[in-house]
């Protein structure tokens, strides 16, 4: 049986504890005496049946799960809830699977507790729709079964009100009563509505199955026999409308023309009528509040597309959200679903969520590129200042940043961090910023090779476009270009005294990753009593060991040579004669 969505939490909902599963076992056994009488072997079928604990069990897993080898002999669990239910305190409720009766649920309930009647009432309509070729029950099938239904237990629904949406309103279940005129009202418990309108939609077509039924329903539609059997394997509103519609137009003339037509086949065209009429009612209304709610959508994330590159805060999104949520209930979720969070297989949202601010899509690679721009400048000027001071100064512990790769880009990250949390968190979710690339340059700019897209975003990411390349990288921050900046910034006497004090070739050794090989340092090598190798690596791993750089030791000839250059280019500047460079004592160390 197809049961409507909402029967499950239905379902829960009535599952009330009856106070005999709180019992001791002899206290139970004296309450099932007062209502009947029963074997051993159905006492201590009843107490397995509590230990479950669910007042509706499902039979299938009772019986899985208790392995008694007295359930699968002698029709033990029909016996006994059989007399349960003539005390009204529970039963055996059965539904139609594939089209045959079998036991789905074992129900246990308060004595005259109205979950035990609406239970019954489910059971009682699998079985009339089992059979017989209509699916109305009325209250005679109750009196059948020896209950008596309480008036008060019965809500009455006016056939205009039978619709999809009616159906999935209801939160508890009830049983509805349908009033006709002269007769009793059709019985319907709220969890089996679709099952009744499969049910008269079968009605119908069972009675077309005769060729006069199906010739006189082509003459009043106008519809050819073939088309009527093929629409009636369907549930579209429409062809329904229509066929039921004439179907009552022609009420007398069809009872005239067809011998034995069974009359509550018009009671089954009469309710599908208003079904499937509300039917369409409520999708043009669900259409028409789709649009509103559509528009809503569209208007906020208009208001923070004009916000262009500026983050907003997601507390201002969420005020904003509860002027609708009281025209809509579950609009908020909705919209974020549908617009702030990503499903599986899908483009990036139009708004993306980046630490608590929002920003709309189009911009998010934008604010990237613009950020890192200028955030180059700012660190361009800070490190080359902090470079010449290290230069000047020879502050090695203060400005440790600048002695390995991996200090410079933590550096970076963590300057990044302080000046600009957003573009922090962005430089954290490659993924995200890829898309949101591809979205800018190919929706936004309209690019559409794939080549040129890379090229645009090669400064960034490595060639999988997955992941970031380093972040100096990024930023375009060379250590080695840094350094000779910050070298030529110098005065004459400071470029002398990085010289010949060695530190220069450490320094360039040092940053020397930086540089193509063309332009590396290679040492040479020297012969002073023995060869020597100097590794410019090694200088830099000297100075992690003795915080400075290893100064290179010059020879006399050497430093007589740098002093005259010194001189001459003092002597340039302020037009004075040279001075007599064998005047500069020589405080060369020998080798």
């Amino acid at each position: 049986m197809n049961r409507h969505p909402g029967r499950e939490e239905m379902d829960e909902k009535s599952k009330k504890v009856p106070d005999f599963f709180h019992m001791e076992t002899f206290r139970r056994e004296e309450f099932l005496s007062q209502v009947g009488s029963f074997t051993q072997v159905q006492y201590q079928l009843f107490h397995t049946i509590c230990d479950f604990w669910e007042p509706v069990l499902d039979y299938n897993q009772f019986i899985l799960k208790s392995a008694k080898s007295f359930l699968a002999s002698n029709n033990q669990i029909e016996l006994l809830m059989d007399k349960l239910k003539a005390a009204h305190i529970g039963l055996l409720q059965y539904a139609l699977v594939e089209g045959d009766l079998k036991p789905a649920r074992i129900i246990l309930s308060e004595k005259g507790a109205p979950e035990f009647y609406y239970y019954l009432g489910e059971d009682l309509m699998a079985r009339q729709i089992h059979d017989n070729p209509h699916p109305f029950l009325t209250g005679k099938a109750f009196d059948t079964e020896g209950v008596n239904l309480p008036d008060e237990l019965v809500t009455p629904l006016e056939n205009r009100m039978i619709s999809p949406g009616y159906a999935q309103s209801l939160k508890t279940p009830v049983i509805i009563g349908i009033p006709r005129t002269m007769k009793s009202p059709i019985l319907l418990p709220s969890g089996m509505i679709e099952d009744f309108v499969d049910s008269m939609i079968g009605h119908i077509r069972a009675e077309a199955t005769s060729p006069t039924v199906l010739e006189n329903l082509s003459r009043i539609t106008e519809e050819k026999i073939s088309d009527i059997q093929k629409s009636m394997e369907q549930k579209q509103p429409a062809f329904w409308i229509k066929l039921c519609q004439k179907m009552l137009d022609h009420k007398e003339e069809l009872k005239l023309r067809i011998k034995g037509l069974n009359p509550l086949i018009f009671t089954s065209a009469q309710l599908l009528l208003t079904w499937f009429q509300n039917t369409l009612g409520e999708m043009k209304q669900k259409e028409l509040e789709e649009r509103e709610r559509q528009d809503a959508r569209n208007l906020i994330i208009k208001e923070f597309k004009e916000k262009e590159n500026n983050w907003t805060h997601i507390s201002l999104l969420d005020d904003k959200l509860k002027e609708y949520e009281d025209r809509w209930t579950g609009f908020r979720e909705e919209f974020k679903s549908h617009t702030l969070i990503r499903g599986e297989g899908k483009d990036l949202p139009e708004l993306v969520l980046v630490n608590n601010m929002i920003m709309h899509r189009d911009y998010i690679f934008r604010y990237f590129t613009m950020g890192i721009s200028n955030l180059r400048r700012d660190f361009l000027f800070m490190y080359q200042d902090q470079m010449i001071d290290l230069l000047r100064h020879n502050r090695n512990e203060r400005y440790a940043q600048f002695f390995s790769r991996s200090n410079f880009r933590s550096d970076i990250m963590t300057c990044v961090r302080e000046e600009d949390l957003q573009l922090w968190e962005l430089l954290q979710k490659p993924t995200r910023v890829a898309e949101a690339a591809y979205h800018y340059l190919q929706d936004i700019k309209g690019v559409q090779k794939n080549a040129r897209i890379k090229d645009a975003m090669e400064l960034y990411f490595h060639s999988d476009l997955k992941s970031f390349r380093n972040v100096d990288t990024i930023f375009q921050l060379k250590l080695i270009n840094l350094f000779e900046k910050a070298y030529k910034e110098l005065s004459w006497l400071g470029r002398f005294i990085l010289r010949i004090t060695g530190r220069y070739d450490s320094y360039v050794a040092m940053f020397a990753d930086d540089l193509p090989p063309s332009r590396k340092i290679r040492p040479k090598e020297r012969k002073r009593g023995r060869k020597r190798d100097v590794n410019p690596r090694g200088a830099m791993k000297d100075y992690s060991r003795h915080n400075r750089p290893r100064e290179r030791v010059y020879t006399p000839r050497e430093r007589k040579k740098a002093w005259a250059e010194f001189d001459d280019a003092v002597h340039r500047q302020k037009n004075l004669k040279p001075v007599d460079h064998e005047d500069y004592p020589d405080n060369s160390v020998g080798p």
